[in-house]
């Protein structure tokens, strides 16, 4: 029957049964679909298995109608929804057709790329962010970025975050029961395409930096980490986030902003103090302070192309760093930027096209290490502490106040400028109107 569930049952009750869509059914098939789906849940409930949940069963349907309505009311349930369609997987996918639409529908409801990997749900509401929060007595981990977290091609940093960072199993698991988090969008994405003019295109994006906040219920912000961490780091400072979240909230209104402005100026006494040595500095980050204590609180061809060339992502951020920086660099068996093998594992399926030997994979997870290492401490000893000091000069910081002085401050890309640095009136490229072209 065309649209029927097909149904493929071992001899054995493990596996337990994959329950797939066909062709797209009909709507006068509706019906007798949603009866045969029925019957399919009295099945495996009488094989003892856990039957998957109905709304999953229609949120990788191949026909939109059905796939849609199922995908938003999911979306609507949270993380509870990402938990069900993970734990239904193995039991509604059964080929590439119906691994790409569950992959396809889970983002959706994640609202972010490759959630697979991850498992993480994504406020994009700031109401409904505050209002979680608020009921779980969690902080919000605000990420701001370019471009959209649920798309591929968002900014280089935040494709970081969802390759390295978030799918890390200690991670994931750290912001899921820490955490309410919640996404927002500093501006489009700036891409590039590059056609050789034989068959072969190269896409890229151009610039931008990516945020993560850590704001209260009420969405006041407390901490900031900006750019890319290597998973160690970062998950030491998401552990001294919380913290600082809990003493922010169980201290005394009155005293709230002294002690604030209190912590971070020791966070910038710290960042200057500590020596300059690579090792040592490493040392400091994946072992959080908890500096906040008690006592200390009672108180020509290059002119036109060279700027848009530099911060094209052709790999990490293209970050113009110092003689100083670059030495401080690690080797790749230091354990400060090692991989969990769940990410490797998504970062050699982003790959998989490449058909790339061992010892080719090998070398670029190395590359990938040492500058993964470099980014960490140059985000963390020279961006970071440029953030304390806006906390510690102005008390009671807005969240909009804060990104709008971190992206033209920090990251040099104020948003009056809408080129971000890649065109200049005083260049000539010897193109018509210099190549720009205004599109509808």
């Amino acid at each position: 029957m065309k649209g029927a569930w097909e149904v493929r049952v071992g001899e054995r009750r493990n596996p337990p049964p994959r329950l797939t869509f066909n062709d797209p059914p009909a709507e006068s098939e509706e019906r007798e679909n949603v009866m045969l789906a029925t019957s399919m849940l009295l099945l495996s409930a009488a094989l003892g298995l856990r039957a998957p949940d109905p709304l999953v069963l229609r949120a990788v349907s191949p026909d939109p109608r059905i796939a849609t309505p199922a995908i938003a009311e999911l979306r609507s349930a949270g993380q509870s929804a990402v938990d069900a369609m993970l734990a239904a997987h193995d039991r509604v996918t059964g080929d590439a057709a119906s691994e790409a639409r569950f992959r396809t529908a889970l983002d959706r409801v994640c609202r972010q790329a490759d959630c697979i990997f991850s498992g993480l749900y994504w406020y994009t509401d700031p109401d409904a962010a505050k209002a979680a929060a608020q009921a779980s007595h969690r902080p919000i981990l605000s990420l701001r970025l370019l471009g959209d977290l649920g798309m591929e091609m968002s900014c280089a940093n935040s494709r970081y975050f969802r390759t390295v960072l978030y799918p890390n199993r200690q991670i994931a698991s750290y912001l899921r029961d820490h955490f309410v988090l919640y996404w927002t969008s500093e501006r489009p994405v700036p891409t590039v395409t590059i056609d050789f003019g034989d068959g072969r295109v190269l896409h890229r994006t151009i610039t931008g930096n990516s945020i993560h906040y850590l704001l209260d219920e009420t969405g006041r912000p407390l901490d900031a980490l900006p750019g890319l961490y290597a998973p160690k780091a970062f998950l030491a400072q998401l552990r001294e986030m919380t913290w600082l979240y809990d003493q922010w909230s169980h201290a005394p209104a009155a005293d709230r902003e002294e002690r604030l402005r209190t912590y971070h100026g020791m966070r910038v006494r710290s960042a200057a103090e500590t020596k300059a040595d690579g090792a040592i500095r490493r040392v400091r980050l994946q072992q959080p302070a908890y500096a906040w204590e008690t006592s200390a609180l009672a108180i020509s061809k290059s002119g036109g192309e060279a700027a848009m060339f530099g911060k094209i992502s052709f790999g990490m951020n293209s970050i113009v760093r110092s003689a100083k920086s670059i030495a401080e660099r690690v080797m790749p068996d230091d354990d400060f930027s090692e991989i969990d093998d769940n990410a490797l594992a998504l970062i050699r399926e982003k790959r998989a096209p490449l058909h790339e030997s061992p010892e080719s994979f090998a070398r670029v997870i190395e590359s990938f290490r040492r500058t993964l290492a470099a980014d960490t401490l140059q985000n963390e000893y020279v961006l970071r502490p440029q953030i304390h000091r806006m906390f510690v000069d102005a008390s009671g910081l807005s969240f909009a106040s804060l990104n709008e002085r971190v992206y033209a401050e920090v990251f040099q890309t104020p948003r009056e400028d809408q080129w971000l640095g890649l065109r200049s009136d005083q260049t000539f490229t010897a193109l018509t109107a210099e190549g720009v072209e205004q599109r509808r």
